[in-house]
């Protein structure tokens, strides 16, 4: 199973934000883990203490 564009899209923003590029006052996270969910097609990202998952719609939250 593949992430759709939208998906790919959303990982790509959150990201870019985990690593502190966009928002100076999130702290820098490490993304550890990102993976997709084949039951439900959502994919998980795993960055410190926060998990978040990512809808086939590009939409995410922690």
């Amino acid at each position: 199973m593949n992430p759709t564009d939208r998906q790919a899209q959303g990982l790509y923003r959150l990201c870019y934000r985990l690593t502190n590029a966009i928002y100076p006052e999130w702290k820098y996270r490490n993304i550890e883990l990102v993976r997709i969910d084949e039951r439900t097609g959502n994919l998980y990202v795993l960055a410190g203490e926060l998990d978040f998952e990512i809808k086939p719609t590009g939409g995410y939250e922690p």
